[in-house]
Protein backbone atom coordinates (compact mmCIF):
# COMPACT_ATOMS: atom_id res chain seq x y z
CA UNK A 1 0.00 0.00 0.00
CA UNK A 2 1.23 3.62 -0.70
CA UNK A 3 0.04 6.38 1.25
CA UNK A 4 0.90 9.71 0.01
CA UNK A 5 1.09 13.31 2.46
CA UNK A 6 2.94 14.95 4.94
CA UNK A 7 3.95 14.17 7.92
CA UNK A 8 2.45 16.90 10.74
CA UNK A 9 0.02 18.67 8.27
CA UNK A 10 -3.66 19.10 8.24
CA UNK A 11 -5.55 15.89 7.44
CA UNK A 12 -7.31 16.01 3.92
CA UNK A 13 -7.38 12.22 2.62
CA UNK A 14 -8.40 11.86 -0.99
CA UNK A 15 -8.80 8.53 -2.75
CA UNK A 16 -7.43 8.00 -6.79
CA UNK A 17 -9.98 5.11 -7.74
CA UNK A 18 -9.37 4.89 -11.20
CA UNK A 19 -5.14 4.54 -10.52
CA UNK A 20 -6.29 0.90 -9.18
CA UNK A 21 -5.49 -1.62 -11.10
CA UNK A 22 -7.47 -5.28 -10.19
CA UNK A 23 -4.61 -6.91 -9.98
CA UNK A 24 -2.13 -8.87 -8.13
CA UNK A 25 -2.11 -5.85 -5.34
CA UNK A 26 -3.45 -2.54 -4.78
CA UNK A 27 -2.95 1.36 -4.24
CA UNK A 28 -4.32 3.13 -1.90
CA UNK A 29 -3.41 6.97 -2.38
CA UNK A 30 -4.09 9.58 0.93
CA UNK A 31 -2.61 13.19 0.24
CA UNK A 32 -2.41 15.47 2.72
CA UNK A 33 -1.37 19.98 1.82
CA UNK A 34 2.08 19.92 0.40
CA UNK A 35 4.69 21.71 2.41
CA UNK A 36 7.76 23.86 0.92
CA UNK A 37 11.65 22.83 0.60
CA UNK A 38 13.43 23.65 2.47
CA UNK A 39 12.44 21.42 5.43
CA UNK A 40 10.69 24.07 7.30
CA UNK A 41 6.68 22.96 6.96
CA UNK A 42 4.92 25.20 5.57
CA UNK A 43 1.44 24.50 5.05
CA UNK A 44 -0.44 25.18 2.23
CA UNK A 45 -3.32 28.08 3.34
CA UNK A 46 -6.41 26.74 2.54
CA UNK A 47 -8.80 24.29 0.86
CA UNK A 48 -11.66 25.06 -1.06
CA UNK A 49 -13.51 21.70 -2.81
CA UNK A 50 -10.76 19.25 -3.48
CA UNK A 51 -8.39 22.04 -4.60
CA UNK A 52 -5.18 23.23 -1.96
CA UNK A 53 -4.15 27.29 -2.86
CA UNK A 54 -0.33 27.59 -1.81
CA UNK A 55 1.99 30.62 -2.98
CA UNK A 56 4.94 28.57 -3.42
CA UNK A 57 6.40 27.38 -6.24
CA UNK A 58 8.60 24.67 -4.87
CA UNK A 59 7.01 22.27 -2.66
CA UNK A 60 7.45 18.56 -1.66
CA UNK A 61 5.04 15.79 -1.74
CA UNK A 62 6.05 13.03 0.57
CA UNK A 63 4.51 9.42 0.72
CA UNK A 64 4.53 6.64 2.65
CA UNK A 65 4.57 2.71 1.43
CA UNK A 66 3.36 -0.19 3.26
CA UNK A 67 5.81 -2.30 4.85
CA UNK A 68 4.31 -5.26 3.80
CA UNK A 69 4.79 -4.53 -0.10
CA UNK A 70 7.98 -5.81 -1.30
CA UNK A 71 7.64 -6.05 -4.92
CA UNK A 72 7.10 -1.92 -5.48
CA UNK A 73 10.15 -0.97 -7.13
CA UNK A 74 9.17 2.52 -8.56
CA UNK A 75 6.85 5.53 -8.07
CA UNK A 76 6.39 7.99 -10.70
CA UNK A 77 4.66 11.09 -10.53
CA UNK A 78 2.52 12.67 -13.07
CA UNK A 79 1.65 16.21 -13.55
CA UNK A 80 -1.21 17.68 -15.75
CA UNK A 81 -1.95 21.87 -16.27
CA UNK A 82 -4.52 21.21 -18.20
CA UNK A 83 -7.27 19.87 -16.23
CA UNK A 84 -6.40 15.90 -16.84
CA UNK A 85 -6.80 16.18 -20.46
CA UNK A 86 -2.44 15.27 -20.50
CA UNK A 87 -0.19 13.43 -17.77
CA UNK A 88 3.49 14.25 -18.01
CA UNK A 89 5.21 12.55 -16.01
CA UNK A 90 7.68 14.55 -13.72
CA UNK A 91 9.65 12.41 -11.73
CA UNK A 92 10.35 8.68 -10.48
CA UNK A 93 11.59 7.27 -7.19
CA UNK A 94 12.24 4.86 -5.05
CA UNK A 95 9.71 3.65 -2.41
CA UNK A 96 12.16 4.25 0.22
CA UNK A 97 12.54 8.08 -0.93
CA UNK A 98 9.22 8.51 0.66
CA UNK A 99 9.22 11.87 -1.11
CA UNK A 100 9.04 14.11 -4.83
CA UNK A 101 9.95 17.85 -4.68
CA UNK A 102 7.52 19.80 -7.49
CA UNK A 103 8.82 23.05 -8.84
CA UNK A 104 5.86 24.48 -10.65
CA UNK A 105 7.05 26.47 -13.94
CA UNK A 106 4.25 29.27 -13.14
CA UNK A 107 1.09 30.16 -11.61
CA UNK A 108 -2.32 27.94 -12.64
CA UNK A 109 -3.93 24.57 -11.27
CA UNK A 110 -1.57 21.37 -11.42
CA UNK A 111 -3.64 17.96 -11.34
CA UNK A 112 -1.11 15.39 -9.55
CA UNK A 113 -1.73 11.59 -9.74
CA UNK A 114 0.35 8.42 -9.25
CA UNK A 115 1.92 5.16 -11.09
CA UNK A 116 3.70 2.34 -9.52
CA UNK A 117 6.02 0.10 -10.79
CA UNK A 118 6.36 -3.32 -9.69
CA UNK A 119 9.83 -5.59 -9.36
CA UNK A 120 9.01 -7.41 -13.07
CA UNK A 121 8.34 -3.81 -14.21
CA UNK A 122 4.62 -3.90 -14.74
CA UNK A 123 3.10 -0.82 -14.40
CA UNK A 124 0.19 -0.05 -12.51
CA UNK A 125 -1.91 1.48 -13.96
CA UNK A 126 -0.95 0.64 -17.62
CA UNK A 127 -1.58 3.87 -19.42
CA UNK A 128 -2.73 7.35 -17.38
CA UNK A 129 -5.23 8.12 -19.80
CA UNK A 130 -8.48 9.14 -18.33
CA UNK A 131 -6.91 9.24 -15.50
CA UNK A 132 -8.30 11.03 -12.23
CA UNK A 133 -6.09 13.25 -9.97
CA UNK A 134 -5.58 12.23 -6.10
CA UNK A 135 -4.42 15.89 -5.92
CA UNK A 136 -4.83 19.43 -6.89
CA UNK A 137 -3.14 22.43 -6.24
CA UNK A 138 -3.56 26.07 -7.27
CA UNK A 139 -0.32 27.73 -7.25
CA UNK A 140 -0.76 31.74 -6.64
CA UNK A 141 1.80 34.06 -6.02
CA UNK A 142 -0.28 36.99 -7.15
CA UNK A 143 -1.53 39.29 -4.35
CA UNK A 144 -4.64 40.75 -4.90
CA UNK A 145 -4.98 44.42 -6.92
CA UNK A 146 -6.95 46.83 -5.18
CA UNK A 147 -8.35 49.79 -6.24
CA UNK A 148 -9.76 52.05 -3.68
CA UNK A 149 -11.18 55.93 -3.97
CA UNK A 150 -12.75 58.22 -2.43
CA UNK A 151 -16.39 59.24 -2.85
CA UNK A 152 -17.81 62.68 -2.48
CA UNK A 153 -18.40 64.25 0.87
CA UNK A 154 -22.43 63.95 2.17
CA UNK A 155 -23.55 65.61 5.27
CA UNK A 156 -21.10 64.74 7.77
CA UNK A 157 -20.24 61.33 6.34
CA UNK A 158 -17.21 60.70 4.44
CA UNK A 159 -17.30 57.19 1.83
CA UNK A 160 -15.08 55.24 -0.09
CA UNK A 161 -15.79 53.01 -3.16
CA UNK A 162 -13.50 49.62 -4.42
CA UNK A 163 -13.07 47.19 -6.51
CA UNK A 164 -10.50 43.89 -5.55
CA UNK A 165 -9.62 41.77 -8.18
CA UNK A 166 -8.32 38.39 -7.84
CA UNK A 167 -9.23 35.06 -9.23
CA UNK A 168 -8.84 33.37 -5.91
CA UNK A 169 -9.91 36.20 -3.61
CA UNK A 170 -11.19 34.78 -0.40
CA UNK A 171 -13.41 37.26 -0.04
CA UNK A 172 -13.65 36.68 4.20
CA UNK A 173 -10.27 38.53 4.34
CA UNK A 174 -11.59 42.13 3.25
CA UNK A 175 -10.88 44.21 6.02
CA UNK A 176 -11.95 47.90 5.18
CA UNK A 177 -10.15 50.16 8.34
CA UNK A 178 -9.71 54.19 8.99
CA UNK A 179 -8.09 56.22 11.42
CA UNK A 180 -7.92 59.73 12.57
CA UNK A 181 -5.99 62.51 12.04
CA UNK A 182 -3.05 61.75 15.07
CA UNK A 183 -4.08 58.37 16.12
CA UNK A 184 -1.74 55.75 15.45
CA UNK A 185 -4.57 53.06 15.65
CA UNK A 186 -6.72 51.78 12.70
CA UNK A 187 -10.52 51.67 13.23
CA UNK A 188 -12.24 48.50 11.49
CA UNK A 189 -14.96 49.25 9.38
CA UNK A 190 -17.76 46.27 10.21
CA UNK A 191 -19.82 44.34 8.28
CA UNK A 192 -19.95 41.97 4.91
CA UNK A 193 -17.99 43.50 1.96
CA UNK A 194 -18.03 42.11 -1.14
CA UNK A 195 -15.35 41.94 -4.01
CA UNK A 196 -16.89 45.36 -5.11
CA UNK A 197 -18.98 48.02 -3.16
CA UNK A 198 -18.56 51.24 -1.95
CA UNK A 199 -19.06 52.69 2.04
CA UNK A 200 -20.01 55.73 3.37
CA UNK A 201 -19.93 56.16 7.43
CA UNK A 202 -19.40 59.36 9.84
CA UNK A 203 -16.01 59.58 11.31
CA UNK A 204 -15.39 60.87 14.53
CA UNK A 205 -13.80 63.75 13.79
CA UNK A 206 -13.61 66.02 11.30
CA UNK A 207 -10.02 66.85 8.80
CA UNK A 208 -8.65 64.32 6.19
CA UNK A 209 -9.40 60.38 7.33
CA UNK A 210 -6.90 57.90 6.17
CA UNK A 211 -8.76 54.65 4.82
CA UNK A 212 -7.34 51.46 3.67
CA UNK A 213 -8.25 48.17 2.49
CA UNK A 214 -6.64 44.85 2.61
CA UNK A 215 -7.54 41.61 0.49
CA UNK A 216 -6.18 38.24 0.96
CA UNK A 217 -6.44 35.41 -1.67
CA UNK A 218 -6.69 31.53 -0.63
CA UNK A 219 -2.68 31.49 -1.23
CA UNK A 220 -2.39 33.98 1.75
CA UNK A 221 -1.01 36.57 -1.05
CA UNK A 222 -1.98 40.06 0.45
CA UNK A 223 -2.86 43.29 -0.82
CA UNK A 224 -3.38 46.52 0.44
CA UNK A 225 -4.58 50.19 -0.95
CA UNK A 226 -4.93 53.46 1.37
CA UNK A 227 -7.23 56.48 0.40
CA UNK A 228 -7.40 59.89 2.26
CA UNK A 229 -11.31 60.92 2.31
CA UNK A 230 -12.87 64.20 4.24
CA UNK A 231 -10.83 67.57 4.53
CA UNK A 232 -10.52 70.41 1.82
CA UNK A 233 -8.72 67.74 -1.11
CA UNK A 234 -12.29 66.49 -1.28
CA UNK A 235 -13.92 69.57 -1.98
CA UNK A 236 -12.35 70.56 -4.88
CA UNK A 237 -12.50 74.29 -3.85
CA UNK A 238 -8.84 75.17 -3.62
CA UNK A 239 -7.45 77.70 -5.54
CA UNK A 240 -3.92 76.01 -5.77
CA UNK A 241 -4.44 72.51 -7.77
CA UNK A 242 -1.78 70.18 -9.31
CA UNK A 243 -1.49 69.80 -12.61
CA UNK A 244 0.60 67.66 -14.93
CA UNK A 245 2.60 69.08 -17.76
CA UNK A 246 5.68 67.75 -19.99
CA UNK A 247 6.94 70.55 -20.81
CA UNK A 248 10.20 69.58 -19.65
CA UNK A 249 11.75 66.76 -17.93
CA UNK A 250 11.75 68.15 -14.43
CA UNK A 251 7.68 67.63 -14.56
CA UNK A 252 6.30 64.48 -14.47
CA UNK A 253 3.10 63.64 -15.94
CA UNK A 254 0.36 63.01 -13.09
CA UNK A 255 -1.50 59.59 -13.62
CA UNK A 256 -4.88 60.38 -11.85
CA UNK A 257 -6.04 63.68 -11.40
CA UNK A 258 -9.31 61.96 -10.37
CA UNK A 259 -11.68 65.23 -10.72
CA UNK A 260 -9.75 66.93 -7.89
CA UNK A 261 -10.63 64.14 -5.55
CA UNK A 262 -8.14 61.78 -4.19
CA UNK A 263 -4.65 60.71 -4.36
CA UNK A 264 -2.77 62.28 -6.87
CA UNK A 265 -0.20 59.76 -8.92
CA UNK A 266 2.96 60.90 -10.51
CA UNK A 267 5.79 58.83 -11.62
CA UNK A 268 8.35 61.11 -10.46
CA UNK A 269 10.22 62.44 -7.10
CA UNK A 270 10.11 65.74 -8.79
CA UNK A 271 6.62 67.32 -8.77
CA UNK A 272 5.37 70.78 -10.69
CA UNK A 273 2.94 72.79 -8.75
CA UNK A 274 1.36 74.90 -10.65
CA UNK A 275 -1.30 77.74 -8.59
CA UNK A 276 -2.31 80.97 -8.81
CA UNK A 277 -2.76 83.79 -6.66
CA UNK A 278 -5.72 85.63 -6.19
CA UNK A 279 -6.39 88.70 -3.98
CA UNK A 280 -2.59 90.71 -4.37
CA UNK A 281 -2.48 93.73 -3.41
CA UNK A 282 0.23 96.33 -4.49
CA UNK A 283 3.10 95.12 -3.26
CA UNK A 284 2.65 91.86 -4.77
CA UNK A 285 4.20 88.67 -3.76
CA UNK A 286 7.50 88.17 -2.04
CA UNK A 287 7.28 84.71 -1.28
CA UNK A 288 5.55 81.58 -1.52
CA UNK A 289 6.05 78.84 1.14
CA UNK A 290 5.82 74.66 0.60
CA UNK A 291 4.41 72.99 3.41
CA UNK A 292 4.60 69.48 3.90
CA UNK A 293 2.85 66.79 6.03
CA UNK A 294 3.40 62.81 5.71
CA UNK A 295 0.52 61.79 7.93
CA UNK A 296 -2.07 64.41 7.90
CA UNK A 297 -1.28 66.02 11.02
CA UNK A 298 2.18 66.92 11.90
CA UNK A 299 3.91 69.89 9.28
CA UNK A 300 6.83 71.62 7.90
CA UNK A 301 8.11 73.99 6.19
CA UNK A 302 9.55 72.33 2.95
CA UNK A 303 11.11 75.05 0.32
CA UNK A 304 10.29 78.84 -0.18
CA UNK A 305 10.54 80.71 -3.85
CA UNK A 306 11.15 84.15 -3.54
CA UNK A 307 11.57 84.25 -7.66
CA UNK A 308 14.06 86.16 -9.52
CA UNK A 309 14.24 90.52 -9.50
CA UNK A 310 11.25 92.30 -9.43
CA UNK A 311 8.68 89.66 -10.57
CA UNK A 312 8.74 87.91 -7.57
CA UNK A 313 7.84 83.93 -7.24
CA UNK A 314 5.93 82.72 -10.81
CA UNK A 315 3.89 79.22 -10.92
CA UNK A 316 4.93 76.28 -10.80
CA UNK A 317 7.09 75.35 -7.95
CA UNK A 318 8.81 72.52 -8.12
CA UNK A 319 9.55 70.48 -5.17
CA UNK A 320 11.51 67.33 -5.50
CA UNK A 321 11.02 64.58 -2.48
CA UNK A 322 13.23 62.03 -0.81
CA UNK A 323 11.37 58.59 -1.74
CA UNK A 324 8.67 56.82 -2.94
CA UNK A 325 5.39 57.88 -0.85
CA UNK A 326 2.32 59.94 0.27
CA UNK A 327 2.67 63.64 0.70
CA UNK A 328 0.25 66.21 1.99
CA UNK A 329 1.32 70.14 0.08
CA UNK A 330 -0.18 73.20 1.17
CA UNK A 331 1.34 76.52 -0.70
CA UNK A 332 1.22 79.77 1.21
CA UNK A 333 2.01 83.23 -0.11
CA UNK A 334 3.20 86.43 1.58
CA UNK A 335 2.90 90.19 0.66
CA UNK A 336 5.35 92.31 0.15
CA UNK A 337 5.17 93.45 3.11
CA UNK A 338 5.15 89.68 4.63
CA UNK A 339 1.43 89.31 5.50
CA UNK A 340 0.08 86.10 4.19
CA UNK A 341 -2.59 83.21 5.74
CA UNK A 342 -1.20 81.40 8.57
CA UNK A 343 0.68 78.11 8.67
CA UNK A 344 -1.17 74.69 8.70
CA UNK A 345 -1.73 73.56 12.14
CA UNK A 346 -1.86 70.35 13.66
CA UNK A 347 -4.59 68.27 12.40
CA UNK A 348 -5.21 70.48 9.04
CA UNK A 349 -5.55 69.08 5.74
CA UNK A 350 -3.44 69.34 2.77
CA UNK A 351 -4.72 71.35 0.02
CA UNK A 352 -3.43 68.48 -2.15
CA UNK A 353 -2.32 64.71 -1.22
CA UNK A 354 0.06 63.27 -4.17
CA UNK A 355 1.54 59.72 -4.17
CA UNK A 356 4.94 59.20 -5.91
CA UNK A 357 5.07 55.83 -7.24
CA UNK A 358 8.23 54.73 -9.34
CA UNK A 359 7.42 51.15 -9.33
CA UNK A 360 6.69 49.32 -12.36
CA UNK A 361 3.35 46.55 -12.40
CA UNK A 362 4.93 43.65 -12.08
CA UNK A 363 4.00 41.16 -15.15
CA UNK A 364 4.56 37.78 -16.09
CA UNK A 365 3.62 35.56 -19.10
CA UNK A 366 1.99 32.05 -17.87
CA UNK A 367 1.53 30.54 -21.05
CA UNK A 368 1.36 30.79 -24.77
CA UNK A 369 -0.76 28.43 -26.36
CA UNK A 370 -0.67 28.37 -30.55
CA UNK A 371 -3.15 26.70 -32.46
CA UNK A 372 -4.41 23.32 -32.31
CA UNK A 373 -5.02 22.86 -36.17
CA UNK A 374 -4.50 24.15 -39.61
CA UNK A 375 -7.79 25.26 -39.36
CA UNK A 376 -7.54 27.08 -36.27
CA UNK A 377 -6.03 30.61 -36.47
CA UNK A 378 -6.57 31.34 -32.22
CA UNK A 379 -3.60 31.92 -30.34
CA UNK A 380 -4.27 32.18 -26.56
CA UNK A 381 -2.04 34.56 -24.10
CA UNK A 382 -2.24 33.91 -21.02
CA UNK A 383 -0.26 36.78 -18.23
CA UNK A 384 -0.52 38.01 -15.13
CA UNK A 385 0.08 41.50 -14.08
CA UNK A 386 0.19 42.84 -10.47
CA UNK A 387 0.49 46.48 -9.11
CA UNK A 388 -1.57 48.65 -6.30
CA UNK A 389 -2.37 51.71 -8.69
CA UNK A 390 -2.93 49.82 -11.96
CA UNK A 391 -5.65 50.87 -14.29
CA UNK A 392 -8.95 49.83 -15.37
CA UNK A 393 -7.37 48.71 -19.24
CA UNK A 394 -3.94 48.51 -18.49
CA UNK A 395 -2.68 45.62 -20.78
CA UNK A 396 -1.13 45.66 -24.47
CA UNK A 397 0.16 42.96 -26.11
CA UNK A 398 2.36 42.78 -29.02
CA UNK A 399 4.59 40.29 -31.29
CA UNK A 400 7.91 40.71 -32.77
CA UNK A 401 10.01 38.29 -35.29
CA UNK A 402 13.25 39.03 -32.93
CA UNK A 403 13.85 39.36 -29.50
CA UNK A 404 14.64 42.90 -30.06
CA UNK A 405 12.35 43.75 -32.68
CA UNK A 406 9.88 46.12 -33.63
CA UNK A 407 6.77 45.47 -31.93
CA UNK A 408 3.51 45.14 -33.45
CA UNK A 409 0.43 45.92 -31.49
CA UNK A 410 -1.82 42.78 -30.83
CA UNK A 411 -4.46 44.33 -29.04
CA UNK A 412 -4.65 47.35 -26.14
CA UNK A 413 -6.19 48.83 -23.41
CA UNK A 414 -7.01 45.29 -22.53
CA UNK A 415 -8.83 44.70 -19.09
CA UNK A 416 -6.41 42.59 -16.77
CA UNK A 417 -8.22 39.38 -17.09
CA UNK A 418 -5.20 37.60 -17.86
CA UNK A 419 -6.33 35.65 -20.98
CA UNK A 420 -6.38 37.08 -24.58
CA UNK A 421 -7.60 35.06 -27.68
CA UNK A 422 -6.00 36.07 -30.41
CA UNK A 423 -6.95 35.57 -34.03
CA UNK A 424 -3.63 35.90 -36.05
CA UNK A 425 -4.05 37.28 -39.25
CA UNK A 426 -2.87 35.00 -42.24
CA UNK A 427 -0.01 37.44 -42.52
CA UNK A 428 1.89 36.54 -38.97
CA UNK A 429 5.32 34.68 -39.19
CA UNK A 430 5.20 31.85 -38.12
CA UNK A 431 8.61 32.31 -35.59
CA UNK A 432 7.20 35.04 -33.38
CA UNK A 433 7.80 36.69 -29.71
CA UNK A 434 5.02 37.87 -27.33
CA UNK A 435 4.92 40.67 -25.26
CA UNK A 436 2.85 41.96 -22.34
CA UNK A 437 2.61 45.10 -20.84
CA UNK A 438 0.66 46.89 -17.84
CA UNK A 439 1.00 50.31 -17.36
CA UNK A 440 -0.30 51.56 -13.77
CA UNK A 441 -2.26 54.85 -12.93
CA UNK A 442 0.85 56.96 -12.62
CA UNK A 443 2.46 55.95 -15.86
CA UNK A 444 4.64 53.35 -14.86
CA UNK A 445 4.64 50.59 -17.65
CA UNK A 446 5.93 47.36 -17.00
CA UNK A 447 6.62 44.71 -19.57
CA UNK A 448 7.17 40.75 -19.57
CA UNK A 449 8.20 38.46 -23.25
CA UNK A 450 8.47 35.31 -24.18
CA UNK A 451 12.07 34.01 -23.46
CA UNK A 452 11.82 31.62 -26.88
CA UNK A 453 9.73 32.34 -29.86
CA UNK A 454 6.79 30.85 -30.13
CA UNK A 455 6.47 28.66 -33.12
CA UNK A 456 2.93 28.16 -35.41
CA UNK A 457 2.80 26.54 -38.63
CA UNK A 458 0.37 23.39 -38.50
CA UNK A 459 0.89 22.53 -41.88
CA UNK A 460 2.11 18.89 -42.47
CA UNK A 461 4.28 18.65 -45.98
CA UNK A 462 2.92 15.23 -48.27
CA UNK A 463 5.16 13.99 -50.55
CA UNK A 464 3.72 12.79 -54.29
CA UNK A 465 5.81 10.73 -56.67
CA UNK A 466 5.26 11.74 -59.82
CA UNK A 467 7.16 9.06 -62.06
CA UNK A 468 9.19 6.10 -61.72
CA UNK A 469 12.58 5.52 -64.16
CA UNK A 470 15.52 3.35 -64.35
CA UNK A 471 18.51 4.89 -62.85
CA UNK A 472 21.95 3.25 -64.31
CA UNK A 473 24.88 2.25 -62.61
Amino acid sequence: MLVLGTSGGVDVKRTLPNCLARGSWALAFTLWLPFVVPCCPVQAQAIVGDTSYTKQTYFRIPFNTDPSERRLKQVQLYYSSDQGQSWHPYNSVTPDQRFFDFQASGDGVYWFAVRTVDADGRGNPLSMQGARPGLKVCVDTQSPTIRLRPLPSREAEVGVEWDVRDDNLDTTSLRLEYRLPGIVEWLPLGGEMAATGQRYWKPAASGAVEVRLKARDRADNWGEEKSVVGGSNLTGSGTNNLTGTNNNESRPIVGDQGGGQGVHLVNNKRISLNYEIKEMGPSRVSLVELWLTRDGRNWQKFKEDTGNGQAGPQAPFIVEVSEEGQYGFTLLARSGVGLGERPPQVGDPPQVWVEVDLTKPQVRILSVDPPRSVDDRNLTISWSAGDKNLGRQPITLSYAEQADGLWTPIASNLENTGRYVWPMPANVPFRLYIRAEASDRAGNVGSAQTPNPILVDLSKPKVNILNVEPRSP
